[in-house]
């Protein structure tokens, strides 16, 4: 599914919601396994692909989520980190992004194999430095907080997120939204917020819109991750549209999800024309085997929206960038596109 049509694979793009732990190429997978003693499924590309990626509609979220596990025993050491996080922008670069924020958790990333938080973030930093020298790209880091690792997990990475807030620009509040609801992690959220960091928080992806509405009423996120389902609430849309709340939807993500029956029904489209913030964005590339020239392709080809559509949701992406100053410094490159 991945695409690198010249058609979509010219247009500059904006990339805010996108899983380091869902951006391991399978090869990457493989080599780090043979050279650290990890036990695989399988050995060869096609055979473990099988195992790494969503090929098809799983039942829900949660089935997608549970496919994580080989991903995340991968993150073995700080080279590890290092490589796959240069390996994604290198990634990024080859379909002409050029402001791309990238997310990871370091609670439930790291474990496995008892990383340290900060040499981890160090090694993230050192492949984002070669990424910016060489691609000439602009990016930013949003630390995950993982809503089923509980309250002090989620205390713990504010703190350390805080703590680094010079190299990370925002938190998110990720994982499975109806087991843990946003009530539990107001505190640790506002404490982000009051030091500086941005926030986003993943709601409305396979739950109603009333719990998108909930989300902005007690934390005041600056962008949502995903939150398609408030198409199915007029009030709701009229309200996050009122808030100026940014989306960061994912199509193919939602449809492997479940969280839409069919992709032809995909609300991105219904939600641009009724005036709301969406962006466009791959989630986990590897993981759902897309990338961002894929959505493009889904968003112009099938919800029928036109290149000037996807050159204003690249807008409203980097209005909504959590990297300071980012409109000023890529705004000519996403003039026009249609």
């Amino acid at each position: 599914m991945q695409n690198f049509d010249p058609f979509y694979n010219n247009l500059p793009k904006t990339e805010i919601h996108c899983h380091l732990e869902g951006a391991i190429r399978t090869a990457t997978i493989l080599e780090i396994a043979r050279e650290y003693g990890l036990k695989l499924p399988a050995w060869n590309v096609e055979a473990l692909n099988s195992h790494v990626r969503v090929l098809e509609q799983m039942k829900d979220l949660q089935t997608v989520l549970d496919a994580f596990a080989i991903a995340q025993a991968s993150f073995t050491a700080p080279a590890v980190v290092e490589r796959v996080a240069y390996e994604l922008f290198e990634d990024a670069h080859r379909q002409n992004v050029r402001l791309f924020e990238v997310r990871f958790s370091p609670d439930w990333a790291f474990r496995t194999h008892k990383l340290d938080w900060d040499e981890g973030l160090q090694a993230l930093l050192r492949a984002k430095a070669r990424a910016e020298r060489e691609f000439g790209m602009l990016i930013g880091i949003i630390a995950i907080t993982s809503r089923g690792l509980g309250v002090e997990s989620c205390q713990r990475t504010v703190d350390w997120a805080i703590g680094w807030k010079e190299h990370i620009q925002g938190i998110d509040l990720a994982d499975g939204e109806r087991a843990n609801p946003i009530d539990l992690f107001i505190k640790p959220v506002w404490k982000a917020k009051d030091a500086g960091l941005k926030v986003t928080v993943h709601s409305g992806e396979d739950t109603p819109a009333s719990f998108v509405v909930d989300t902005i009423r007690k934390v005041s996120p600056e962008r949502i991750g995903h939150g398609i389902h408030i198409s199915d609430d007029p009030a709701a849309v009229a309200f996050v549209r009122q808030a100026g709340v940014t989306l960061e939807v994912n199509p193919w993500s939602n449809y492997l999800t479940h969280s839409v029956e069919r992709i032809e029904d995909h609300p991105l489209k219904r939600l641009f024309d009724e005036g709301v913030r969406v962006t466009i964005n791959s989630d986990d590339p590897e993981l759902l085997d897309t990338n961002l020239n894929n959505e493009y392709r889904i968003a112009h080809e099938v919800l029928g929206m036109s290149l000037e559509d996807i050159a204003q949701t690249n807008r409203y992406a980097l209005e909504a960038s959590f990297i300071p100053d980012a409109l000023d410094r890529l705004g000519s490159h996403f003039a026009a596109i249609g």
